[in-house]
């Protein structure tokens, strides 16, 4: 009788502390939206409706520009064609920046839940190989990390302004290398 009640206590233990743990993980790894209601005023968003936004393919530019993210590496500057892309899911908004031309690409993926964000860099092929489904893909720790909105929450069909700044050392060891990125964003929830 005491080992079952010893052995009921150490499982109710255990299903208490998961809720503790991720409530804890979301805190510390997911960090702090800041918010700002002026951030729509701004020039640069102005100057954003009269440009095209560039892509791979010179001829197909929309209309509208959506972003000026740069992303700047230990070796090279430059600006990418980065597309952004707003999704408001059930339990979070998603904002994309992706760059590729339909087979193979990748980008940066915000993921933001009430006030918090997360950051991870991705990619996406078309190729399929052997045990594609081990590869874990490149190691990336984020360095930094700010997301400035110009609303606290959205919901589908809202306008988004906003700016982010990151950065974010790839791999490890002597191939080590850091990505910095910065840029402001504009567009619609869908």
């Amino acid at each position: 009788m005491i080992k079952t009640k010893k052995l009921l206590l150490f499982i109710g233990i255990g299903i208490v502390s998961i809720p503790v743990f991720i409530a804890a993980y979301y805190c510390i790894a997911w960090k702090q939206n800041e918010t700002d209601p002026h951030l729509s005023k701004n020039p640069i968003f102005k100057a954003f409706d009269r440009q095209k936004q560039k892509t791979l393919f010179v001829e197909q530019s929309e209309d509208g520009k959506s972003n000026n993210l740069i992303i700047k590496t230990d070796t090279d500057t430059g600006e990418e064609f980065y597309t952004c892309y707003i999704n408001d899911n059930k339990l979070s908004l998603d904002i994309k920046f992706s760059v590729g031309d339909g087979l193979s690409g990748g980008g940066y993926e915000l993921e933001i839940i009430k006030n918090r964000h997360q950051l991870s860099p991705y990619h996406y092929t078309d190729v399929i190989r052997p045990f594609d489904f081990l590869d874990t893909g490149d190691y990336f720790k984020i360095l930094d990390s700010r997301l400035v909105l110009n609303q606290d929450s959205y919901k589908k069909g809202d306008s988004i302004f906003g700016y982010t700044s990151f950065k974010i050392q790839k791999r490890y060891g002597p191939e080590k290398y850091i990505e910095e990125g910065k840029g402001y964003f504009k567009g619609i929830v869908n």
